[in-house]
Order: C-alpha cells, then structure tokens, then sequence
C-alpha cells in the first residue's frame, strides 16, 4: 500500500516542528532567568548601597519641585565634627526615651530608660532646648535650640558630648525628623511670615531643599520609615489637617489624609513599620490620640485615649504620649493590643512638651559620667516679715500701677521675679501696669467677678487689658474637663527672631459675638481666619515657672466678657480660699463680711403692681352642665 504523499510530507517535518517548540522553550525559560537574576542583583546592589549613599530621590528634589533656595534663608553647614559611629550603648528591651521637660523656667533634653531609678539630664543652661529626634542608629540627637539667639538646628554625640549647630539663620527652624538612612533632615522653618517644611542634608554637601511653599502653615514633619514620604500638618485647607507629602511623586506630591473640617489635627508620626499613622485630635478641648492603617484608607482611624506628641514603642505595640492638664503635662504610654493604658513606671519632671522613643539604646557613658538628674534652683528667694497676729503682711509692688499696687507677703517676691523674666523674655515690661493686684474685702469688683475670686486674697493679679486692645496680646482657648482656659501670648518687643517664636494656633476673636451671627454670638466669638505673623511668648509658662496658676472662665463667660478671666493669675500656694484669706483677715472677717452694693450708672424705680383695665376683670361665664 503506498502512504499519501501529504502525510510522508508530515512525517518528515515533524521533527523539525518539535525541535522548533521545545527551542523556543528553552530560550523563554533562559530569557526569564537572566532578567531574574539580573533583578535580584539590582536588589541586592541597592541594598548593599543604601546605609552609605544618599537618597537620589532627595538629592534630585530641589529640580523636582523648581526652587531653590534663597540667600535669606540657606544655612551655611559647619563640617561634620563626628562621624555615624555606632557608640556603645546600654539596651533595654523597651528601647529608650528622650524627651523635653521645663524645670526652673526652662526646657532640656532628658534620657530614659524604662526600668532604671531616675532619668538623666542631657543639656542645661540658660536656655531652651525642644523637639529631641534620635538618628537611626541611636548615636546622635537632633533639636532645636535658642542658645545662640534665634531658634536654630542642633546635633548632639551622645557618646562624646560634641555638639554641633546644623542651621545659623534669623528664622526658626524646629522639629527635626531623620530620614531612615541617617543623612537627611526634614523641620519645619518659619522664614517671613511663613511656616514651611524644609528638608536638610547632615554632611552639608548640598544646600536645603524646601519641601512646601504654601503661604498656608506647614509644620511637625514626620519621616516614614521607609524613607518615601513625610507626613505634616497643613491648615492649607481653612483647618488643620494631616497631609502626605510623596517624595517620589512631584506632579502630584501632596495628599490630604484626614480633611475634617471641624476638627484640627496635630503632631504626625508613623509607626516603626510604616504601616500606621498616629497624630492626635482637638476635639471639645480634648486631646485624643488617633491611628490610621495606611493601608485601608477607607476605614475610619482608630481613636486610642487621650495625649499628644505621639511616641511609638521600637515593636510598634505600645504608644507614649504627653497628658495635659490645666497646669501640668506629664507622659503616659498605652498598649495596642488591649486598648489599656499603661504606666511606663518612671519619674518624671512636670512641664513635658515633647519626645521620641527608640529601639537602639543609650551610650553606656551617659550613666557612667556622673550626669545625673539635676535638683531644680528656685527662681527667687521667698522672704516673710510676719505681722505680730502671725498674719501675712501686704507689701507694695515697686513702679506697678494699679488700684492698689501691693501683694500678699507670701507671693511678692515670685511676683517681681516674674515682671524681671517677663520683661527679659518680651523685651518690654509687660506686668508695669495691673488691671488689679490685691483687692479689699469692702472693695467691689467689677460685674461677673466671683464673691470669692483670689483677688481678695493677695495672692493674685490681673494684668492689663489695654495690651490686648493694642494688640500686643493674643488668647488662645483651651478646655479641659468642661471647663475653659486661656493660654495667653505676649508679642515680643524685637520681631527679629531673638524673642519669642511664631505661634502655632488660632488665637481666639471676642469681637466677632458682635458680628450679628447667632453661632459667634453663643460661643461668645470664635478663632481668628488665619495666625497672626511673628513672635510670640507663651506668658502663660512663664507665669507657671514661678507658681503662678491660670483660672478657668467662668460659666456666663461667652455672653459675659468679663467673665472669661483670662488675665487673672494665682499662686495658690496649695490653699484653698478660706484659708488663703484667713492669712490676711482674722475668721471673724471671713465669716461676716460687710455687705456691698454694686454701684448702678442709672437708679432703677422700684417695681409696683400694674392695676388690671376692669374691661378685663370681667369674669368668664362658666357653663352649666345639662
């Protein structure tokens, strides 16, 4: 039988066909093997080069973004006076705490480590030190400091002690944020009139990079740990709200996070993986504490407790954060995987503003140097002339205008010392002049006052208000446990950087309850449309420093302006009133105190009944029932 001519045709070209597939095959099998391998080595090139070469998405951010910095504002960079060396440490399984904490009128950077007796003191001196941020690998600390006049950037070796200034500006710059490789910087600079996020290299091998330009306030950075975003706040939509700034991402960079309206956030920082974002909440005079898995935006955050300036712990399962009260901060850390708070178990010292927590320890030399927690100096020397019934004596306050310019013996000499510093700090005599100081018992106070304000007792003042009708002082509202406080700032006398700092928040209107808006009107007015430009000190700190207490406004306050008491200050000395009083008065004039009228500008006619017309003393028929 002879075969079909086709299929010997096919028989002979079969082979050829397989050999044809199976080489393509095996080309596409060795394609993919050199691409894979090729792609690992690239991976394991960049990882290899990482620790030692900077960013080059940074290095190329300045043409990115089109600008370049000004003359004005460019820092000339010292050289490095100490390589990245990773110093011997002291390791804990909780890592180590650096904080800010005021003691004697002034703030400095303090170490711990949890489980030790007592924190140690890093820096001291007649000035301030803020905003502490560890380097990656635990050797340095970036923070901002006044020593040298204007708020400037700051390196601290741990293990030496060497210090070394990063920024010599007029301006203000402060809290720093490290990038993940140890060679960069991000702050937050406030350069005329205006608060931006700039971004700088440690070794000086390039000028800074300003990250934003918004005329809005751009501040706190946060660096995310792997290394391609920096969270901040940014009131650039009419609130303050978290953004994302993506270093990698120039055409479209800024990313609002939060957007609530009504609902001013603060204080960024990323979890140690970078998965999760905290910041916290100002909600009705609350700090909360909230977190956000950035990577299921579509759920809500997650609201922890209450705090501020978040910390996370190196396993990113626990949290620290500063706790306010009217007159006092302190820390308090929280655990994620119950939602219980938890005490980090260690002393420390009132007035805490910020901190940062890391994983790589604390030079061994810190503990071993003999630098140890510092006992707090008094701010002036309290003398007491006693009267002859033991009682208090008042005492005249020096050039101080007021109804009756004198105090109790108990508080004179902290008043005084106070006028110096405030004086000092503001470059102006701020407290020359009294609203009121010390107030007799048969001396009326002004409409709204409270029968048993501390005025009466000597221990009180009330500053001025024609400053703040000039002007020269803002209000800041701050409530807390329903009741609501001011946090007054005095403006600086000089506005070349050398006094004070730019304010943060919106200070607070009165004016627009007149404004024929019924919300304004009840909340007895409202914040301001944007901060106020240049520099500012926190008075109400420094009046905290000598013992000096704020007191809350009282209930009527939003319909009564008097009532808001936001320039009364006390030193309670831990009495209450009574006995405040009774180190002036004998008990019998507590007891029975000489009744007063307050004085009315029109009399007002005693009211008498009204006769009723008798078309209306008609009595109304009352129906019969059937």
């Amino acid at each position: 039988m002879t075969e079909n001519k086709t299929d010997m045709q096919s028989r002979r070209d079969f082979p050829s066909r397989r050999w044809r597939v199976w080489g393509f095959r095996l080309f596409l099998f060795l394609a993919l093997f050199v691409v894979g391998g090729l792609g690992w080595a690239g991976i394991l090139v960049q990882a290899e080069l990482y620790p030692t070469q900077i960013d080059p998405t940074l290095s190329a951010l300045a043409t990115a973004l089109g600008h370049t910095a000004t003359p004005s504002i460019t820092a000339t960079l010292a050289p490095p006076s100490a390589t990245f060396t990773v110093a011997p440490t002291r390791s804990a399984s909780m890592g180590a705490l650096v904080y800010t904490a005021r003691a004697a009128g002034r703030t400095h950077l303090w170490a711990y480590i949890p489980g030790d007796v007592s924190p140690v003191q890093l820096t001291n001196g007649e000035w301030d030190d803020r905003y502490p941020a560890i380097s990656p690998d635990g050797a340095f600390i970036a923070f901002s400091s006044n020593r040298q006049g204007a708020w400037d950037l700051f390196l601290l070796e741990l293990r030496t002690g060497k210090l070394r200034r990063l920024t010599d500006t007029p301006g203000f710059e402060s809290y720093p944020t490290w990038s993940p490789d140890g060679h960069w910087l991000a702050c937050e600079a406030y350069y005329n009139g205006d608060f931006n996020i700039w971004i700088i290299p440690i070794d000086g091998s390039q000028p800074p990079i300003q990250l934003t330009s918004h005329p809005a306030a751009d501040t706190s950075p946060a660096w995310d740990p792997k290394g391609r975003r920096i969270a901040f706040i940014s009131d650039r939509d009419g609130n303050p709200d978290v953004f994302i700034a993506n270093l990698e991402h120039p055409g479209d960079r800024f990313h609002n996070l939060t957007n609530t309206p009504r609902i001013a956030e603060i204080d960024p920082v990323f979890s140690p993986d970078g998965s999760r974002l905290a910041y916290s909440v100002l909600s009705n005079g609350i700090d909360l504490i909230m977190i956000q898995d950035l990577g299921d935006l579509d759920r809500a955050p997650v609201q922890m407790s209450q705090g501020r300036a978040v910390a996370w712990s190196p396993d990113g399962h626990s949290i620290a954060a500063v706790l306010r009260n009217p007159n006092e901060t302190y820390i308090k850390s929280y655990s994620l995987s119950d939602d219980g708070m938890t005490s980090l178990g260690f002393p420390l010292a009132n007035g805490v503003v910020s901190l940062d927590w890391t994983s790589s320890g604390l030079p061994g030399e810190l503990f071993t140097s003999g630098v140890t927690e510092l006992t707090p100096t008094s701010l002036y020397v309290f003398t007491n002339h006693p009267a002859d019934s033991g009682r208090f004596l008042l005492v005249d306050l020096p050039d101080i205008s007021a109804p009756h310019s004198a105090l109790s013996d108990a508080v004179d000499e902290a008043f005084n010392a106070l006028r110096v510093r405030t004086a000092e700090e503001v470059g102006w005599d701020f407290l020359v002049s009294l609203e009121n100081a010390f107030v007799g018992l048969n001396d009326p106070l002004p409409p709204g006052y409270a029968y048993n304000d501390w005025l009466y007792t000597g221990r009180a003042f009330a500053f001025s208000q024609a400053a703040i009708q000039a002007g020269w002082v803002e209000l800041i509202r701050e409530d807390f446990s329903g009741h609501t406080y001011w946090r007054v700032f005095v403006r600086a006398g000089i506005q070349d950087g050398s006094l004070g700092e730019p304010l943060r928040y919106l200070p607070w209107d009165f004016t627009t309850r007149h404004n024929f808006d019924p919300q304004t009107y009840d909340q007895g007015g409202s914040p301001r449309e944007q901060i106020p430009s240049g520099y500012y000190v926190d008075f109400t700190q420094l009046a905290s420093d000598y013992g000096f207490e704020r007191l809350p406004a009282l209930a009527n306050w939003r319909t009564f302006y008097p009532s808001a008491r936001f320039n009364e200050f006390v030193l309670t000395g831990g009495l209450d009133w009574t006995t405040a009083m009774l180190q002036l008065y004998p008990a019998s004039a507590i007891v029975t105190p000489t009744p007063f009228r307050t004085p009315t500008p029109t009399p007002t006619r005693t009211p008498r009944p009204t006769a009723t017309p008798w078309w209306w003393r008609w009595r109304t028929p009352t129906p019969i029932s059937p």
